[in-house]
């Protein structure tokens, strides 16, 4: 009913609009293409608003396209002010679309890579042509913002303010004038950086930027009818001899030249030309400190024309302000559409291969590098096959084959193979043993279920370790063999709604597994096998809009002959969980691996703060216990271990940054560094 209110308005008004503009001279504001340097139209459109003179018509190309489409279906400047400053423009311009919609093994994989591309394999359309970025984020978050006027219409009558925007024809090299179809689809077109955005394909038309050919289409205003028109553009300044020294530099300043004197020539059309000087910043300036000084630069800019905007103002003819703020909607109330409702979709087509890519680097991996493939195979049954190969101190590689016979239920077959190479194991803080050493594990998926945000499955296993290098000292108490090998049968259940996979504002995950081990199918070492149960919930509990409480409980119990297989041992330690050993559990305080005994349970908290922008800062405090016997669990002296630590959400890259910790076990502080998506 509010979106049928608010189209019944668009419509009422729209004619009465038009009915005044006949009475009038009609006022066209002219918004030109530049990236993050459009923050500066929203400061113009500030100062154009206070001085009530009525804008009938909006022309933009690139980010003048996005603000210029927003002002025409009614908001405000100070809606568009809120968009820019809280927009995520680094997850804006990533391809991970709604991770909300996909399984939760799917969302998982998606937070682990900087890129993925996807290519048909046996022929076809290629399903990312010409460009790094498919823009899935842009669509999906303006068909929100622009909820109302996403189907076909016609943008010179069917808008509160009329609207057009520039866009390139790759296959004729022509400018392109969009006024009707999809309004998401053209601003797409408009702003689709050549090489880096997909082209927008929109009948025989292959589209993009427009800002190659007319990046301040002031000549259209005129053709379209337009009496009076206020362009607003970038003054970027000419450099020193000194300056133009990077490759960017001097790329951006030979391809900008011709576009440059088009958009000087379209200076004639103007009425008035709001000239904003961008010196410093560049099209990629989208850190909030940019955003903030681009719209104080153009809202200056404009305030030194307002003199100039009042006469233009007398020029036009006064008309009742009503017919322009009666459609002015406020983004922040903004209700989620129905395409935002979340439903489990299978998201990759058959014959279509998923490469990606991740890297990251921390103290005690060094470097390290992720490359996947997965194949999606075409046929009655969905079937994908899987390649992942990690590089680093922990070498990986993983082949998996699953077969899908009812949506979202698979099972399959894999193989991992692990070769860490030297890696530390301590004892209360002190390195005691240096192990290099090799873990293959195969597993049988007899059944799975992948849903939105939870995950079961039942299988059957078999893992190996063989240890072919292993130095110890006066501390070490772990009695290493050369050889483990076992069976297992095990299932195990996940659950995940978190919000954020690195920075949670709600939401709740939860584990539990269970694994019965043998050695022959039946027993373990002539008598009954052993077991380990492994449980974790952890709650994202907001208090504030910026300021989060998370309290967690982890444990890990394994039951059975006290002749265990020593890499069953409980490995506790570090921030991710499985990062050296399959098994191994995060502990507040605790840098490095430390074997514990059999029984293990652990409480944390973890307060997190944004402090400013992407600026994080993370308190984790953590308790635990550890015995051999359950009944002896809580006789010992409690573990516990505290954790400072800033982080910085960069977006593509995952988050950037470093914790400082202590406990009570080891008497050591611990320092790690960490950037990148963790894998």
């Amino acid at each position: 009913m509010a979106l049928a209110a608010v189209l019944a308005l668009g419509a009422v008004a729209g004619q009465s609009s038009g009915d005044s503009v006949m009475n009038r001279k009609k006022v066209a504001l002219v918004l030109s293409g530049g990236g993050a340097l459009g923050a500066s139209h929203v400061g113009a459109l500030k100062v154009i608003e206070r001085t009530g003179i009525p804008v009938d018509m909006v022309i933009g190309t690139s980010i003048g396209s996005i603000v210029g489409a927003m002002y025409s279906v009614g908001y405000n400047s100070g809606d568009l002010e809120t968009m820019f400053r809280t927009m995520d423009w680094a997850e804006l311009f990533l391809d991970r679309g709604n991770l909300s919609n996909l399984t939760l093994s799917e969302r998982e994989a998606r937070n682990t890579y900087i890129y993925e591309r996807e290519f048909y394999v046996h022929g076809g359309i290629d399903p990312q042509p010409g460009g790094v970025i498919r823009g899935n984020n842009i669509s999906r978050v303006f068909s929100h913002y622009l909820q109302g006027y996403t189907d076909s219409i016609n943008f010179l009558h069917d808008l509160p303010r009329q609207f057009a925007c520039i866009a390139t024809d790759l296959v004729t090299d022509d400018e392109v004038l969009l006024s009707s179809g999809s309004l998401v689809e053209c601003i797409r077109s408009s702003m689709s950086i050549p090489g880096v955005f997909t082209p927008v394909h929109i009948g025989n038309k292959v589209l993009v930027d427009g800002g190659t050919k007319n990046n301040f289409a002031a000549d259209v205003a005129r053709e379209l009818g337009a009496d009076i028109v206020i362009g607003v553009k970038f003054d970027i300044g000419l450099g020193t001899d000194k300056e133009y020294r990077s490759f960017m530099d001097v790329l951006e300043r030979s391809a900008g030249s011709d576009i440059t004197r088009r958009s000087k020539e379209n200076e004639k059309y103007c009425d008035l030309v709001i000239s904003v000087p961008v010196r410093g910043y560049s099209s990629g300036s989208f850190s909030s400190r940019a955003i903030n000084a681009l719209i104080e630069r153009g809202e200056k800019a404009a305030q030194e024309k307002y003199d100039s905007i009042m006469i233009l103002k007398e020029q036009a003819g006064v008309v009742p302000e009503a017919n322009y703020t009666m459609h002015l909607r406020d983004i922040n109330n903004l209700k989620p559409t129905d395409e935002a409702v979340k439903r489990l979709v299978n998201s990759h087509r058959p014959n279509t291969l998923m490469a990606s890519l991740g890297v990251r680097y921390d103290t005690e991996d060094v470097a390290a590098l992720q490359l996947s493939g997965r194949y999606f195979m075409d046929g009655k049954l969905r079937k994908e096959l899987d390649l992942t190969l990690r590089l680093g101190l922990r070498s990986m590689l993983r082949v998996n084959f699953d077969i899908e016979p009812r949506p979202f239920k698979k099972m399959g077959l894999s193989y991992e193979l692990w070769h860490n190479i030297r890696h530390d194991i301590y004892a209360r803080g002190k390195r005691s043993d240096n192990l290099s050493f090799i873990y293959q594990h195969a597993n049988a998926k007899l059944f799975s279920f992948d849903a939105l945000n939870f995950d079961c499955e039942l299988g059957l296993g078999w893992e190996h370790y063989h240890l072919f290098k292993g130095l110890w000292n006066e501390l070490s108490m772990i009695p290493f063999v050369p050889n483990e090998h076992y069976f297992n049968y095990h299932m195990r259940l996940r659950y995940n709604n978190e919000d954020n996979a690195y920075f949670t504002q709600h939401g709740v995950r939860a584990e539990a597994s269970y694994a019965y081990y043998t050695d022959n199918f039946a027993q373990w070492k002539g008598h009954s096998g052993f077991s380990a149960l492994m449980a974790m919930c952890q709650v994202t509990i907001p208090i504030t809009a910026t300021t989060h409480l998370r309290p967690c409980v982890q444990g890990r119990l394994v039951f059975g002959d006290d002749d265990l297989p020593v890499m069953q041992y409980n490995a506790v330690g570090g921030m991710s969980y499985g990062k050296f050993f399959p098994q191994q559990l995060p502990l507040a305080g605790i840098g490095n691996v430390e074997f514990l005994d059999s029984k293990f349970v652990s409480a944390s908290l973890r307060l997190q703060q944004r402090l400013v922008g992407r600026h994080y800062l993370l308190l984790d405090g953590s308790v635990a216990e550890h015995n051999r016997e359950m009944s002896n669990l809580f006789d010992r002296k409690p573990i516990w271990g505290v954790r400072a630590s800033y982080f910085y959400n960069s977006g593509i890259l995952g988050p950037l940054g470093a914790s400082l910790g202590w406990s009570n076990y080891t008497h050591r502080l611990n320092f790690y560094v960490s950037l990148g998506f963790d894998f």
